[in-house]
């Protein structure tokens, strides 16, 4: 028998010897055993399959962002989606080749590739686009009350038909018998090209269009019944508030909570000032009223405002470049607000601090002068733990500098506008306690941390009880300017939570200032209404931030509009009171005379940040 030579390319070598030696070619001689090296592996060639599988990627990412930002047909793409597939083209190109080396680092041979191959192309496809379908599939639940009908059903279209294709293409890639069928790959390709086609197919615009807006017709606007007074403060606790108040430390509350109802209100995501200030004042969820994310980005002068991105795939940080992005603003708003909507049957309409975020205007306060640096140690710090320490850091001395003075000047103007005594709304949002929470959650409740220091906790600890105490002085104003014919109303759009573990960890991580609050998640915010005809007590389950549009224009006789999206929280008015008034409706407020909107002019001088702590500072 000739010689026996194996040219082995993986494990199997080691069963051939055994064969040999243990005598299965018994008259042969002595085998000789060589490895074969496959022809170097050239790299550039694992990084084109890649970028061809990012390509793919990359142009699903741009449809998944049109069909989260929807826009006008006369508006330019075409930059953005240039971006969008070239820095995912070039990321997958990179990524995917340092993960398959990094895994091969190990291996005993080395692999040929060709220079096109449907089976590397299929597998860096099926480990791409599970990423981007992930954030797909957490789009569809994260922006459920953000996205319209319309939306909503072609995202969860695209999720669907690009899933199946991939979970095809996944297993072809998976199971050895069929990668080695190239029919079979083929035909998984090919698929997966014929689904992403169809989802780029443009949609049918007239699905989905808000059919009030054709409607014909106007409705007087009655005069309010009686006054309003609505105060917003986003990031309160309802539970920190009801705890300070069987305390005695929240005189004004206790009056509320005695004397009113109180209740939770759930949030939405994405948990932005913009956004839920925004349903909170308009009763419509943001795909109507316009207002979807807290910043918008656009690539080019004519390109689409894009609020809503895909999570998790880093997508301002790898268009940065190419995008110009400024926060929103409940300014932006398509509906009409509370305040808009009292002034049009001749009621008094005032509103301020809804368009000031101090989350994305921080750093802009007054400057720290020896004067307020000891006015805010003495109002808000513990007297004895700063005696111990040699100073204070100059960040958290700042934020409540900013939050102080812009709620200070806030209150002033709150002042002016509730001097009005004709029936109507005044509503003033104050954006302190939001960014105080965020700083110094974790020193009123450093249980739920674990890592402060105990001298940080004596010197910061009552820092937020105090801040609930400015809040609560404020509250009591308000209540004496009611009297007993005037409503009372107290919101937050959102509340406060703590910041989860694994991004504390990642914020130390990378030395960055960590905050300890969050909203992101959108936690429930929380009402309290007092004034003629509520009932008093908490209220069971929980309403939406939507729902305070409706119930305010109940409480005051005015009509509620079919088209809005909240409804009115019955439970917080007492059983006789509706039997005796019921509820007037309108279409929709764009049909009232005097009401379109867009004829709402705001006040000559607005109250943006840079006003009032310009006048603060």
């Amino acid at each position: 028998m000739p010689g026996v030579q194996s040219f082995v390319a993986d494990d199997q070598g080691s069963e051939v010897l055994r064969h040999v030696e243990g005598g299965l070619y018994q008259n042969a001689p002595a085998p000789t055993i060589s490895v074969l090296r496959s022809a170097g592996v050239t790299p550039l060639r694992l990084v084109l399959h890649a970028l061809l599988a990012g390509l793919y990627g990359g142009i699903a990412i741009a449809l998944l962002v049109a069909i989260l930002n929807p826009s006008p047909a006369d508006a330019s793409w075409s930059p953005a989606v240039a971006g969008v597939v070239t820095a995912y083209s070039l990321v997958a190109g990179l990524l995917w080749p340092l993960l398959y080396g990094a895994i091969r680092f190990f291996a005993r041979h080395r692999l040929r590739v060709p220079r096109l191959s449907l089976r590397y192309l299929m597998a860096f496809h099926a480990i791409n686009m599970a990423a981007i379908l992930t954030s797909a599939w957490v789009s569809t639940t994260r922006y459920r009350r953000v996205l319209g009908p319309a939306e909503t059903e072609r995202l969860g279209r695209f999720c669907l038909s690009l899933s199946v294709v991939w979970l095809l293409g996944a297993i072809v890639s998976l199971v050895p018998m069929l990668r080695r069928i190239r029919s079979v790959q083929i035909a998984a390709a090919a698929l997966a090209l014929l689904a992403l086609g169809v989802e780029a197919l443009p949609p049918d615009r007239s699905a989905g269009r808000d059919e009030t807006a054709q409607r014909s017709g106007h409705s007087r606007i009655p005069l309010p019944a009686r006054r309003l007074l609505l105060l917003n403060f986003d990031g309160a606790d309802l539970d920190m508030i009801l705890t300070m108040q069987a305390q005695g430390k929240l005189p004004a509350f206790r009056r509320l909570k005695d004397e009113g109802a109180y209740g939770r209100l759930r949030s939405l995501i994405p948990c932005a000032a913009a956004v839920t200030r925004t349903t909170l004042a308009t009763g419509r969820w943001p795909f109507h009223h316009g207002v979807r994310g807290g910043a918008s980005r656009q690539a080019g002068r004519r390109g689409p405002a894009l609020q809503l991105v895909p999570p998790g795939l880093g997508f301002d940080a790898l268009l940065r470049p190419i995008l110009v992005t400024r926060p929103t603003s409940i300014d932006e708003r398509r509906d009409p607000a509370l305040w808009e909507i009292a002034s049009l049957g001749g009621g008094s309409g005032g509103a301020a601090g809804f368009e000031i975020d101090l989350d994305q205007d921080k750093g802009r306060g007054p400057a720290l002068t020896e004067a307020r640096r000891r006015g805010l140690v003495a109002g808000f710090l513990d007297p004895e733990a700063w005696k111990k320490v040699e100073g204070v850091p100059e960040f958290p001395l700042k934020i409540l500098a900013e939050a102080s003075a812009a709620d200070d000047e806030l209150s002033q103007e709150f002042g002016r506008l509730a001097a009005q005594t004709r029936p109507g709304i005044v509503a003033v949002s104050f954006p302190g306690l939001d960014l105080v929470a965020h700083l110094f959650l974790r020193f009123a409740r450093p249980q739920e941390f674990g890592n402060v220091p105990g001298g940080e906790i004596d010197l910061y600890g009552e820092v937020l009880e105090k801040y609930y105490r400015r809040v609560d002085a404020l509250v009591g104003r308000a209540l004496e300017a009611a009297g007993d014919s005037t409503w009372v109303v107290v919101t937050s759009s959102h509340g406060m939570d703590p910041i989860p573990l694994r991004r504390r960890l990642l914020a130390l991580g990378v030395g960055e200032e960590s905050r300890s609050g969050t909203h992101e998640d959108g936690p429930d915010g929380l009402l309290f209404a007092r004034g003629p005809g509520v009932r008093p007590g908490p209220l069971p389950g929980k309403g939406t931030i939507a729902d305070l549009t409706p119930t305010v224009l109940y409480a005051l006789r005015l009509p509620v509009a079919r088209d809005l999206d909240g409804a009115i929280l019955t439970e917080l008015f007492a059983p006789g009171y509706t039997l005796s008034h019921p509820v007037s409706v309108i279409e929709s407020y764009d049909e009232a005379e005097g009401g379109m909107r867009g004829t709402y002019r705001p006040p000559k001088e607005p109250h943006r940040l840079e006003a009032l702590l310009r006048r603060a500072g």
